[in-house]
C-alpha cells in the first residue's frame, strides 16, 4: 500500500516533475537547433555584398537594354539633327544627270534649291527648269523652252573666242536688263552707257563687270548696252574667278534672236523673263549644260 504524502512533500513531487519536463523541453529545442532546415541561400545583395570591394560597388547589368544603332558605332545621336533626306529624282532629271556627269547627290551638296537644265545638240538646246520641294524635284513645264548655245555647241575645253559654250554645273549669278527692271528673285544690276563685260586675257578685270571708261581703261571689253541680246538676262558664273588663261569669258544666259550664240544661252524674250521671275537667290540656282 502506498504511503500517504504530507503537503509538503505532494508540493516537491510537483516542482520536480515540472523540473524534468523543462529539461526534457530544452533537450528537444537544443536538437531541433543542431538538426533543423538549412540555412536559405543568401540573395543578390548578400552575394554582391561577399564579393571584392570592385565587384559590390558595380551596378549590375541591365540584360533587357538594346544598344542603339548610334550608340553601337560610337556616333552622338542625330535625333536633333538628323541627315538630310535626299530629295527624289524624276527619271528625266536622272537622265540628264547621267549624261552630264553630274549626280543628284552633288546638288544636295552644293545645296541648290533650283536648277536649270541646258540639253543641246549641235548648236540647238532644249531648256528646262526644276525647283527642289518637300516632295523631290518638280519640273515647271511653263518654262520648257527652245533655245540655242554657240554655234560650235557645247564643250568642256574652253578657250576664248572659241564659239562654243561650257559645259559643266554654274552657279546662277546677278541678272541684268537694259530698259525696265525685270521681275526677279536674283540681285540684279543694270546695263547702262558705262557697262562694260571685260574679255581681254591679259586684263587684271578679266571676266568681271566693269563700270566707267576710267575703270576700264585699256582693257577690251563688251560694251553690253550695245548687244540687243542683253536686253535681259543672267550671269552664268562660269570661270569666276579665271581658272586658267583665256578660258572664256561672258557667259550669260540672254535673249535669243533665233540663232546660235558666240557661247551663251539663248531663248526667247518671254522665256528670258519667265525664268527671271522665277529664279531666287535665296534658293541658290544653279544652271547644268550638257
Amino acid at each position: 500500500m502506498f504511503k500517504r504524502l504530507t503537503p509538503v512533500q505532494f508540493l516537491g513531487v510537483l516542482l520536480a516533475c515540472a523540473a524534468v519536463l523543462a529539461l526534457i523541453g530544452g533537450i528537444i529545442t537544443f536538437l531541433m537547433m543542431r538538426g533543423g532546415a538549412e540555412a536559405p541561400a543568401p540573395t543578390t545583395a548578400t552575394a554582391a555584398a561577399a564579393a571584392s570591394p570592385d565587384e559590390a560597388s558595380a551596378p549590375a547589368p541591365d540584360k533587357t537594354a538594346v544598344p542603339t544603332a548610334s550608340a553601337a558605332s560610337g556616333e552622338q545621336p542625330s535625333a536633333t539633327n538628323p541627315a538630310p533626306v535626299p530629295a527624289v529624282i524624276p527619271d528625266a532629271l536622272q537622265a540628264l544627270l547621267d549624261e552630264s556627269g553630274h549626280t543628284a547627290s552633288e546638288l544636295q551638296e552644293l545645296g541648290a534649291g533650283q536648277l536649270v537644265v541646258v540639253d543641246s545638240e549641235g548648236s540647238s538646246a532644249e531648256v528646262s527648269f526644276y525647283e527642289r520641294t518637300e516632295t523631290g524635284w518638280q519640273t515647271d513645264e511653263a518654262l520648257l523652252s527652245h533655245g540655242y548655245v554657240g554655234a560650235n555647241g557645247t564643250t568642256s575645253s574652253m578657250h576664248e573666242g572659241g564659239g562654243a559654250t561650257p559645259q559643266g554645273l554654274f552657279h546662277v549669278g546677278s541678272a541684268f536688263y537694259q530698259d525696265d527692271a525685270p521681275q526677279t528673285g536674283l540681285d540684279v544690276f543694270p546695263i547702262t552707257q558705262d557697262t562694260y563685260w571685260v574679255d581681254d586675257p591679259d586684263s587684271p578685270n578679266y571676266n568681271q563687270l566693269v563700270v566707267g571708261d576710267d575703270a576700264l581703261g585699256d582693257d577690251h571689253a563688251e560694251h553690253m548696252s550695245e548687244i540687243s541680246s542683253y536686253t535681259y538676262g543672267f550671269v552664268i558664273e562660269y570661270n569666276m574667278p579665271p581658272t586658267g588663261y583665256a578660258a572664256g569669258s561672258a557667259i550669260f544666259f540672254h535673249v535669243s534672236h533665233d540663232s546660235p550664240t558666240l557661247g551663251c544661252v539663248a531663248v526667247s524674250e518671254q522665256k528670258v523673263l519667265a525664268y527671271l521671275a522665277k529664279l531666287d537667290a535665296s534658293k541658290n540656282p544653279y544652271i547644268l549644260i550638257i
